[in-house]
């Protein structure tokens, strides 16, 4: 997410209670983008300073450089960067996306989330999209078993469809 790939191996599946503890405020959402931005305590993009000033006036925190005056949020670099949509609402967004192997439909998120169904939409396209980039970092190797599939077989007089058969669970 910052320069790094954040591996998956280091989280373990959360309950949708413990998540609206977790991440209730946009205080806590902040708190946790600055700990995977910056692991080892505040340092200036610019100029690798380690001392900030915290400005409170804006709806995000404004971390300026004490050395260079370079000022920065949480959310610079990220799929939030110049939102005015509430981190609270993204979290909750990629939770309800990473949760539902089906998918999430942009009329359902709007729903669920209270915004347009264009935030919505804009929203799960940018989620995706960072999704795909960190996706790019792995490859497939051995054997590669899937829940579901749909094989579709062309040929020139007609088309056939394939369609596995579900073993039950």
């Amino acid at each position: 997410m910052f320069g790094g790939a954040v591996l998956m191996e280091n989280y373990e599946r959360m309950t949708l209670i413990q998540f609206q503890k977790q991440y209730a405020t946009e205080e806590a959402c902040q708190t946790h983008l600055f700990n995977l931005k910056w692991p080892e305590g505040y340092q200036c993009d610019k100029c690798d300073h380690k001392h900030y000033y915290k400005i409170k006036t804006r709806k995000l925190d404004l971390y300026e450089c004490s050395d260079c005056h370079y000022q920065s949020t949480v959310t610079v670099g990220t799929v939030f960067e110049k939102t005015r949509t509430s981190l609270t609402k993204w979290f909750l967004a990629i939770y309800l996306f990473s949760h539902d192997k089906r998918g999430v439909s942009s009329y359902m998120l709007s729903n669920e989330l209270e915004v347009t169904y264009k935030t919505a939409w804009l929203m799960l396209h940018k989620i995706r999209k960072a999704m795909g980039e960190r996706d790019k970092n792995y490859a497939l190797s051995g054997i590669i078993e899937l829940d579901d599939a749909f094989l579709v077989h062309l040929q020139k007089v007609q088309k056939e469809v394939v369609v596995p058969i579900r073993r039950p669970s």
